[in-house]
Order: C-alpha cells, then sequence, then structure tokens
C-alpha cells in the first residue's frame, strides 16, 4: 500500500514537472516579446477607449467597442494601477504567462485522455510552434484569445477533478471559470460543448439512451452560457452583426482549413488561386487520421479533437468578415488546441503498431512537426520586433521634442510586409496568412502612439504626403509639402523610412524663409555653405554641415564628402542628395536653411596619418560639379576643405 501511494507521489511530481517544463518552453520561444512595444490595436483601439470607462462601464456596455470583453480589460486596468502605467514589459509578461500557463494545462489535457507522457510531450510542443499563434501571444491586444482558451483548459480541469472526487467545490470553481471565460471573450460559449467532450471521453454512459445524459453535471453550465449570449447580444456595441453569407463561410473556411493541415503545407506549397487543392488536403488529414485512431480503437480521442476545432472555430468562419478573418492569426488560437490534438494522434498509432520506441517515434514527430514552422514564427517576431523598434522611436521623440510644438509624423505606414532586415518579407508556405506586421490602423491616433509608449501626452498629428512617395499605405490626411513648410516654425515633423525603421527630423533639416548669412563657401552662386561640425567615431567620420540657399527654386543636388590622404588620393567617400531628398529642390526659397549630416565610412585598412576632408556639389542628372569659390576665389576642382583630420 505505501509503495503504491509513494508511486502515486512520484506520478504527480513527474507530471508537474512536466508541466512546468512546458510552461517553460512555450514562454521561451516568444520571450523577446518582453520587449515589444504597443502597436496596432493596442494605444487607440484598446487602452485609450477603456481609459474612459469604469469598471462598471465595462460591464454594462461596450459602446465604441467592437466586442464585449470586460475581464480582459479589467485585468489591464488593474496592471496599470499596479505598474503606474502603461508599462510594455508588464503588459507583454502577462501574455506570455498565460501562454505557458495553456501549455501546461494542455500538457495535464493530453496525459489525462491518452494516459501517455509523450503523447502529452507531442501535443503541447505542437501547440506552442503553430505558425498561427505568434499574433495572439506576441501582439498585447490579442490578450482575448490565450484567456479564453487558459479559461477553457482550466474549466475542463476543475471538471474533471469535481467528478473523480464528487467535491462541490471543484464543481463551484468550474462554474466560476465558466463566467470569466464568457465575459473574457464570446468564445467562452464553448466551454460547455468542450465539457461534454470531456464528458463523453472520460465517462461515457452505459446506455445509449438521452435519460442517460440527462442527470449529467455539464447540463447547467449551458444556462449561464445561454444568458450570457442573450446579454451579449443587448450590450450597446459599435458596428452591427451582419448574417453569415455563404461567400463569406467558404473564404473563412479556407484559413481554418489551413490551420488543420499546416504541418503538410511546406510539402505542397498550395496555390491560393486552386482552394479546392486545400479541402482535398484537408478532407484526405482528418481522413487519414481517422483510420489510424480506428485501428489502435482511439476515435473518441478523434472525435474530441475534432470537435475542438469545429466548435471552437464554428463562430469566427460564420460571423466575421472574410478580409478580418483572413488578416486575424490570432482567431486560431483556440482551435489550434484541437489540431495540437489532432497530430499527436500519429504517436498512438505508431507506437500500438509500428513496434517503435515511443520516445524515439515522439522525438521524430517533434522534428518533422514542430520544427519547419519555427523560421516563420522567428520572422514574424522580427516583424513585431520592427514595429516595437519604430513605436519605441514615437515615444522617445514625444519626449525629446519641445512640448509646445505639435509633433507631426508623415508617412506612418499602416502595415508593412518588408524592410531592411526582409527585404521579401518571410518565407511563407502557409498562404492564406499575412505576413507582416500593422503599425497604425487608419482610424488609431498618433497621440495615443505617443504617450502609450512613454511618450509625454501631447498633440500629435500622423499625415500623408505624397510628395515623398511612399512605396506602402500610410495613415493621415493627405497634405501637401508646402503646407508643411508653411507650419514648420511652430511644429515638429518627422518624416518616417520604411526600409531601416527611422525618423528623419525634417525640422532640424529645413529651416525655411531665414535671414541671409555668409558662407564660407558659394557654389555656383545657388547655394553657400554656412558652418560644418565633425567627429570622428570607431568606424567612421560624421559630418554635419549647413547650407543656405542664394536663389530659390533650384536643381536637385548632390552632396559629396571625400576624404583624401596626404597624396591626394581619394580614401573614402559618400555622395548623396541633400537631406537624403526630404527637403526637395522645388521647394526651396531663398534664405532657406538646410542641414544634412551623414556619416564616411572608412575602410578597415585604412593607414594612420594625416588626411583632408572636403566637400562639393554635384548636378545628379549630368555629373557635372558646381562651381565652388571662398571670398570670391575659385576653389581647385570645385571642392572645399572642411578640415585637416588625424586618423589615428
Amino acid at each position: 500500500m505505501y509503495h503504491q501511494a509513494e508511486a502515486k507521489r512520484s506520478d504527480l511530481r513527474l507530471n508537474a514537472a512536466s508541466m512546468l517544463i512546458a510552461a517553460l518552453l512555450a514562454i521561451l520561444l516568444y520571450g523577446r516579446s518582453l520587449h515589444f512595444g504597443f502597436f496596432n490595436d493596442d494605444p487607440t483601439g484598446n487602452f485609450a477607449w477603456m481609459a474612459g470607462q469604469s469598471i462598471s462601464d465595462l460591464f454594462t456596455s461596450s459602446a465604441g467597442y467592437g466586442f464585449y470583453r470586460p475581464v480582459v480589460f479589467v485585468l489591464w486596468k488593474v496592471l496599470a494601477a499596479l505598474v503606474g502605467g502603461y508599462a510594455p514589459f508588464a503588459f507583454h509578461a502577462v501574455s506570455l504567462i498565460v501562454h505557458g500557463l495553456n501549455a501546461a494545462l494542455l500538457w495535464q489535457l493530453a496525459y489525462t485522455i491518452s494516459q501517455r507522457r509523450a503523447y502529452a510531450w507531442l501535443v503541447t510542443l505542437i501547440f506552442a510552434v503553430i505558425p498561427f499563434n505568434y499574433e495572439a501571444v506576441a501582439y498585447v491586444a490579442a490578450l482575448f484569445h490565450p484567456i479564453i482558451t487558459f479559461w477553457t483548459l482550466l474549466a475542463l480541469w476543475l471538471y474533471r477533478r469535481a467528478r473523480l472526487s464528487q467535491s462541490p467545490i471543484y464543481m463551484a470553481a468550474a462554474h466560476l471559470v465558466l463566467l470569466l471565460g464568457l465575459f473574457s471573450h464570446e468564445n467562452g460559449l464553448f466551454i460547455p460543448f468542450a465539457l461534454v467532450g470531456m464528458e463523453w471521453l472520460l465517462f461515457p454512459p452505459r446506455s445509449r439512451q438521452i435519460k442517460a445524459w440527462a442527470a449529467r453535471p455539464f447540463l447547467p453550465f449551458f444556462i449561464p452560457a445561454a444568458l450570457f449570449a442573450a446579454l451579449w447580444f443587448a450590450i450597446p456595441k459599435a458596428g452591427e452583426q451582419s448574417l453569415p453569407t455563404l461567400n463569406g463561410i467558404s473564404s473563412n473556411m479556407l484559413p481554418a482549413l489551413q490551420t488543420v493541415v499546416y504541418p503538410l503545407l511546406p510539402l505542397f506549397r498550395l496555390d491560393t488561386g486552386r482552394p479546392f487543392t486545400l479541402w482535398l488536403l484537408a478532407g484526405g488529414t482528418v481522413g487519414v487520421l481517422l483510420f489510424l485512431t480506428s485501428r489502435i480503437r482511439r476515435v473518441p480521442l478523434f472525435a474530441f479533437g475534432a470537435g475542438w476545432i469545429a466548435f471552437s472555430a464554428a463562430p469566427s468562419i460564420l460571423a466575421l468578415n472574410s478580409d478580418y478573418f483572413y488578416g486575424s492569426p490570432r482567431l486560431h488560437y483556440l482551435p489550434s488546441v484541437g489540431v495540437a490534438l489532432l497530430w499527436g494522434l500519429p504517436l498512438l498509432w505508431a507506437v500500438n503498431w509500428g513496434r517503435a520506441g515511443e520516445t524515439a517515434v515522439a522525438a521524430l514527430l517533434i522534428i518533422a512537426i514542430g520544427w519547419p514552422p519555427l523560421s516563420f514564427i522567428r520572422c514574424e517576431l522580427d516583424f513585431y520586433e520592427q514595429a516595437s523598434r519604430i513605436v519605441h522611436q514615437m515615444g522617445r521623440l514625444g519626449n525629446e521634442t519641445p512640448p509646445e510644438k505639435e509633433m507631426i509624423f508623415v508617412n506612418l505606414p499602416f502595415f508593412f510586409s518588408s524592410y531592411d532586415a526582409h527585404p521579401d518579407g518571410c518565407p511563407n508556405p502557409y498562404r492564406w496568412t499575412p505576413v507582416g506586421a500593422v503599425i497604425m490602423p487608419p482610424y488609431a491616433s498618433a497621440r495615443d502612439f505617443v504617450r502609450f509608449n512613454g511618450g509625454m501626452d501631447r498633440t500629435v498629428t500622423a499625415v500623408t504626403v505624397p510628395d515623398y512617395a511612399p512605396g506602402w499605405i500610410p495613415v493621415g490626411q493627405e497634405t501637401a509639402l508646402a503646407a508643411l513648410r508653411a507650419e514648420m516654425g511652430e511644429t515638429a515633423v518627422y518624416i518616417f523610412q520604411l526600409g531601416d525603421g527611422t525618423f528623419f527630423d525634417l525640422t532640424k533639416a529645413w529651416r525655411p524663409d531665414q535671414e541671409i548669412i555668409p558662407s564660407t563657401a558659394l557654389f555656383s552662386d545657388e547655394i553657400g555653405l554656412t558652418a560644418s561640425h565633425i567627429e570622428q567615431n570607431e568606424g567612421g567620420i560624421v559630418v554635419e554641415t549647413v547650407w543656405q540657399v542664394k536663389e530659390g527654386g533650384g536643381r536637385p543636388l548632390t552632396l559629396f564628402i571625400h576624404l583624401y590622404d596626404q597624396s591626394g588620393a581619394l580614401a573614402a567617400q559618400q555622395d548623396g542628395l541633400l537631406a537624403e531628398g526630404f527637403v526637395p529642390s522645388q521647394q526651396w526659397q531663398t534664405g532657406d536653411l538646410i542641414t544634412d549630416q551623414r556619416e564616411v565610412k572608412l575602410p578597415p585598412a585604412l593607414a594612420a596619418g594625416q588626411y583632408r576632408l572636403a566637400v562639393g556639389l554635384y548636378d545628379p542628372i549630368n555629373g557635372e560639379r558646381l562651381p565652388a569659390t571662398a571670398d570670391a576665389v575659385p576653389l581647385a576642382d570645385d571642392v572645399y576643405t572642411l578640415e585637416q583630420i588625424l586618423i589615428k
């Protein structure tokens, strides 16, 4: 008896340790999201909206918001109060912790329904690396999806404990979790159906008659679910719910089917223009899994996983706009539990019929199913990291800019799918899911992006300036560059550059309508050099030059900076349009001051010694240098020497 009790305690300790390790592995995969900022719907769509709502307001109305999910908003309010504001680290930590808890609870669920630890590990690791879960974990506003998954898995665990122990405390706790789930996400309506599956799988009735199910304890769970459904439709919300259409349902089925068969997609490379092949692949996959489980008498386990997918995905498939469904991979987080349960089934078949070692088969399946999505997940997290760098810069600029000036961000992207580190986006075998990241939706406020990312609360505007011909979809009202020029003295203007994800300070680079000041060098009577500042760093020389327009409406001019050795040979150079082209010559007027800053990279093998740093201008169309003079004396080669540089 003692040995049996000790063996049971040992099993419990092993299971607890396995759950903890599963949670840590799931968190580790997304650990770098702790450094991400607030983007997409975080600032305006969620935080700004809830800031004006009391806790009681959150439970009585969703006016101005599209859904009714008060529990998560209360959680965020409490978190903001505890950490003293909207700290991205804390908010991302909550999402990570919930994801880790889901991995632990899923391990327990998979072990409970199979009594095999290898199956539990396989299912949990598949869940952790499902490629569509990156958005639900690494994007704060998607917390609704991990948290409803948490309540669902927790309700199953409590319900099972209540059934085994006949404890009213566990059953009451399961009802409480149901309520938390319902008020966290409308998919809480799935919880009673999941309980039915648990009952049928673990506590099957001895009779097939309906009366054998009538006294089952899962039935009371449908009462609060039905009441909540009525409440959800009665609560004021932004937008209206439309009836589903056949076209909408068929379109939404494609991303849902893709989630089911995702492990096969790197092999098949399906064409979105031929969705019938996806249907065939999904039907064949489900048929094979059903056949395998029938051979080992595990059909109830197959039905539980398939039912989980069907019932949890049905509301999104039936009710959501197809564009929204396609662009929201987070919607697959709850169904992905069922997907993981299904894709773990080949292990049970292989162990029973293949006479193979359980651990070896599990390891092979983990590699085959879990390894291919990792590159896609890492790439998408790269995009989120880049999005975070952008919004972090917005917050930093909000603190550095004088508070009396209005901030104007030019050509902020709504969405981007490439940048310097990933010029071709992400290699994507999952063709029915987007690649990239949303920075700022068209309905969002740039002010919220500054204040919720660490900047001061101030006047901020986002505008689109077609003069700069952005190669992406920007947000904000369309504004001419000439209109920005007129407000330059009263505003701080920052132009977004998608390639490296930085902001160009136009206010610093362009000071219109200044008084004429003496020039140290004059170039073709069009423009004069008025000042320069030089700094050396480890890899190069940072050169800042200030120019004044002498004749307005000039031609485009390219600035070159040359570094000559003592023999006069060119040792290094850097060419480019003045102010990176963000002060177009068509806008130049007499008196305008233009500041250019750039770095001249030094060759690694450059010998130490004395060098001459010089500048000049040329016409980029014909390559001809502008005649240069200093004190009315022509300069040799039309270059002006800024300084003698000692390279050590």
